[in-house]
């Protein structure tokens, strides 16, 4: 009787270190699984942290865009001759057109690189809108009122882009302006 009262006894300290180093199995399970939940939320918050970044550096970036290209805006309309003020009526453009003299001086420029030879009847005009950078060189040309004589027409435009840049107005650019070329002038 004792043999077995022993037996089970020791038997029952076995299922015992059995159940207890099964609990220590699942606390330690439990452990690795609540360091994992934590990793992961620890990712996720780092994840959603750099997105914020990222968005904040977005929109700092299109504040700079939009800041330059306003500012950018002001310039060329300074280099117009507007303000671009909200009240503005566009008058300085109007206004801000060629002086008297100006045409003449141009023409005197341009005149000399005209090279045409054919005989003509007449003294047929042709008409040449040129617009200007900020420091006088020539950046389009347009055929607005044709001679009627193709070979006249060829010859204006090729002294244009011959001449390549133009005297400014009282120190500015004009805006687009219309100039007429006469073979008899």
């Amino acid at each position: 009787k004792r043999d077995r009262a022993a037996e089970q006894e020791a038997l029952k300290q076995q299922k015992r270190d059995q159940a207890d180093h099964e609990n220590a199995a699942l606390a330690l399970q439990k452990r690795k699984a609540d360091q994992a939940k934590a990793k992961i939320s620890e990712n996720a918050e780092k994840a959603r942290k750099a997105e914020q970044a990222e968005r904040a550096e977005a929109v700092t970036q299109a504040a700079r865009q939009a800041a330059t290209r306003d500012a950018n805006l002001k310039r060329m309309a300074g280099l117009a001759g507007a303000t671009g003020g909200p009240a503005d009526t566009g008058a300085a453009l109007r206004s801000g057109g060629p002086s008297q003299g100006y045409a003449g001086r141009v023409a005197a420029r341009i005149k000399p690189n005209i090279l045409f030879t054919e005989p003509i009847d007449g003294n047929p005009q042709a008409v040449v809108q040129v617009r200007l950078a900020p420091d006088g060189t020539i950046v389009g040309k347009r055929l607005v009122q044709s001679s009627g004589v193709k070979a006249w027409d060829d010859a204006v435009m090729r002294a244009i882009e011959r001449t390549d840049i133009l005297p400014l107005d009282n120190g500015q650019a004009p805006a687009p302006f219309e100039i007429g070329f006469k073979p008899r002038d």
